[in-house]
Order: structure tokens, then C-alpha cells, then sequence
């Protein structure tokens, strides 16, 4: 097999998540489904060299996240793990060209994270006071700045959250494994509820 880019047929995705419509909206939160959009995962002692020469500018230590000039996000998970997530549905040959350069690199391995993690946006001003219901870490604008990451249980579900300013405003985008992301989005929607 000569293809190593599983992430190219854009057209031929769908989302497993079942939401009525793309977002839920209420006064104060809003849900956003990007499991669609293009992300690639890299795993390795030589990942951060290798982004770098792509230049592409990462967070200089674990669970940060940095949002370059063209708009896809750069999750720093571990010392050796980096995911690079398109957050506008823009980026998708960046991010595939990406992923087909790092093939044959020394100690970069790539991880199917595309295919692995549904991932949807969440924003509006009581977003922390939800999480709160559904969240054990605290994500409060004191203890949770901007480009902070916390691998943690969201609803009972093991999940990603970043905040980080997307599209200029800020928001957390949430990536849990595609199994269990419906619930987790459930669950999200019934905790915003009360923030009507």
C-alpha cells in the first residue's frame, strides 16, 4: 500500500455523534461538533524536532497548547506526544501534507487520533460553571488559564479538554475516545441546561 495518509477522504467522513443539528445553542453555552474537522497525532523522541521544521511553532511543555498565525491548534499531551487539530475546518491539505512528510522520519509515529476521538467545541460565559458539574478538575479562569490542558474524566468518560482562543474567542475543545462521545456530549448538554 503506497497511501499512508488515512485522513484524506475528507468527503467520505461522518460524524458519529447524533445532534439534531451542528451546535446546540443556548443563552449562555454553546456545543459545536468538529469531530470532522482534520486533526493528526505524532508520537515519538523526535516530534518536536520535526514539527519545528515544519515550522510549526509547540508549546514548550506538556498539557499547553499553542494556536499558530494559520489557525490549527498544537496540543502538547506528553513530552513526546503532540496532536495538531484544524479548529476551522480550513486546514485540512496543511494538516495532510503534514502527516504524509512525517512518514520514514526517525522516532516520529503517527497516531490515528482522527479516527480514534470524536471532538466538539464548547464556549460561552458559564462554560466553567458547567464543567464544574461534570468535571473533577477545576477549570475556573483562576486555576485554568488559556492554552492549558487537563487529561482528565468528564462525565465519567476519559477526555482532553483545551482551552484555547478559536477563532478569537475562547473556548474548550473537547477530544474523548468516538465510543463514548455521544454520552459525553449528553451529558454536557443536560449539565448546560441549567445555564439557560
Amino acid at each position: 500500500m503506497n497511501f499512508y495518509n488515512l485522513s484524506s477522504a475528507v468527503e467520505l467522513r461522518r460524524s458519529q455523534l447524533v445532534v439534531g443539528s451542528p451546535e446546540l445553542i443556548n443563552s449562555n453555552i454553546s456545543m459545536h461538533d468538529h469531530t470532522l474537522f482534520s486533526r493528526v497525532g505524532f508520537r515519538g523522541k523526535g516530534v518536536e524536532s520535526f514539527l519545528r521544521e515544519q515550522g510549526i511553532n509547540v508549546p514548550a511543555v506538556p498539557n499547553q497548547s499553542v494556536v499558530t498565525a494559520a489557525g490549527v491548534l498544537v496540543l502538547r499531551l506528553s513530552n513526546t506526544e503532540f496532536w495538531v487539530i484544524d479548529t476551522d475546518k480550513s486546514q485540512h491539505e496543511f494538516i495532510e501534507a503534514l502527516e504524509l512528510a512525517s512518514k520514514g522520519v526517525a522516532n516520529v509515529y503517527r497516531l490515528y487520533c482522527q479516527h480514534s476521538h470524536g471532538c466538539f467545541l464548547v464556549r460561552g460565559e458559564n462554560t466553567s460553571n458547567m464543567f464544574a458539574k461534570v468535571c473533577g478538575v477545576d477549570l475556573s479562569e483562576k486555576a485554568f488559564e488559556c492554552a492549558s490542558i487537563a487529561q482528565t474524566s468528564v462525565a465519567r468518560v476519559n477526555a482532553i479538554i483545551a482551552k484555547q482562543l478559536i477563532s478569537g474567542e475562547e473556548g474548550y475543545l473537547v477530544l474523548s475516545d468516538i465510543a463514548g462521545t455521544q454520552h459525553l456530549w449528553n451529558a454536557i448538554a443536560d449539565a448546560s441546561a441549567e445555564f439557560n
